[in-house]
């Protein structure tokens, strides 16, 4: 089996552990739906900018049945942001546990980022960046944001000492590293956020380059 096929089966497992993980910490489909939909109209109006009756007419449900799961939209906002902070470390262990090289469970967790129906992708990156610059941020939100903002640094961070041990992952600071890698996810996911899921992206080779160690040396 070729490494391309291979990341394909095995970014798609990931992908399925993704959205397991997302029903899991919110198990009613209710909550689930609302929380998705308040995901894109915080990303397009801003915490702000945005109302109850907007994340409703997104949804298409009723101001009511809005304040049935949520007492605000702080509350929405808040739990988005618990969500993201916990998912964005969920995945990366997802990926580490998996069996295989460094650099190939790099390979399929960035397949599986990249992919347009991941839920990791969708707009994850954008709350937290709102969540740590902006002042009019829920303080709670804050808290659980800078609280939670390491943990993928954690799982990944092994991944790249062990890939540089076993010379497939350029030598070099692997938090330095680390945060290459995090910069390079969180802006593709703005632009598709910005631009929609159809928009391409990069192949994972092209986003990975800065990881590879040179061959021959």
């Amino acid at each position: 089996m070729t490494q391309q096929n291979k990341a394909s089966k095995e970014s798609k497992e990931l992908e399925k552990r993704f959205n397991e993980g997302f029903e899991e910490m919110v198990p009613d489909q209710g909550a689930r739906q609302i929380i998705l939909h308040a995901t894109e109209v915080f990303a397009k109006k801003g915490l702000v900018g945005t109302k109850i009756k907007d994340i409703a007419a997104k949804a298409g449900f009723s101001q009511g049945y809005i304040y049935n799961y949520f007492k605000s939209k702080d509350d929405i906002f808040t739990k988005i942001v618990e969500l993201a902070a916990e998912g964005a470390g969920n995945s990366v262990k997802y990926a580490a546990e998996l069996q295989g090289t460094p650099y190939e469970r790099i390979y399929w967790l960035t397949e599986a980022f990249l992919s347009p129906e991941s839920i990791a992708m969708q707009h994850w990156r954008l709350i937290m960046l709102q969540a740590t610059t902006s002042e009019a941020i829920p303080e709670e939100a804050k808290r659980i944001s800078k609280e939670l903002a390491r943990k993928p640094f954690e799982y990944f961070i092994p991944m790249l000492i062990e890939g540089q041990q076993a010379g497939e992952i350029v030598q070099g600071d692997p938090m330095m590293l680390a945060i290459t890698y995090f910069s390079f996810i969180q802006g593709l996911g703005i632009t598709r956020m910005q631009n929609g899921k159809h928009i391409p992206f990069p192949p994972v080779e092209i986003v990975l380059r800065f990881l590879r160690e040179e061959e021959g040396r």
